[in-house]
């Protein structure tokens, strides 16, 4: 969460009271939301070996021989998606995080009056958008004639 998606977390355990009923041990992250509040974002539970019991799920190890399984249970669902838009939306919208935006660069050059001026930008935004490319930073470009920047800059915010 953290590292791809920008959400602080905290881990931890769930109390007795708390954890996933028939499960030996519950871990969970909680994500902290712009408010302040937690989000409970994930969660693990070491199931041990009730469920193989209790569903008679068994495996064969190197001998040949019958053990019960230990089992786990993962999971992380829309709660996420949900921690993932309330930590970086605001009032305008929302902001995803680098990692997982589908444009992290938005280039919106100023043409000037002459041909050649413009040219000259054009020249410096190609070789630019080619760099950061190169260094797989996924560009855009916003060459529209028939906006101005400042409708630009709106639109991409």
């Amino acid at each position: 969460c953290t590292e791809m998606l920008a959400i602080p977390v905290v881990k931890g355990m769930k109390s007795p009271s708390e954890k996933f009923a028939g499960a030996e041990e519950t871990f969970t992250i909680e994500a902290f939301m712009q408010n302040g509040w937690a989000l409970q974002a994930g969660t693990s539970h070491d199931l041990g070996q009730k469920f193989a019991q209790a569903f008679d799920v068994h495996f064969l190890d190197q001998q040949g021989d019958r053990h019960k399984v230990w089992s786990t249970s993962w999971g992380v669902s829309t709660r996420l998606m949900g921690a993932l838009v309330m930590t970086h939306s605001d009032d305008i919208g929302l902001v995803l995080p680098p990692n997982i935006a589908p444009i992290q660069v938005v280039i919106i050059p100023i043409f000037a009056k002459t041909k050649e001026e413009k040219e000259a930008v054009e020249g410096v935004v190609s070789m630019v958008t080619n760099q950061l490319r190169q260094n797989g930073i996924r560009v855009e470009v916003d060459d529209r004639d028939y906006m101005r920047p400042g409708a630009k800059y709106f639109e991409w915010e």
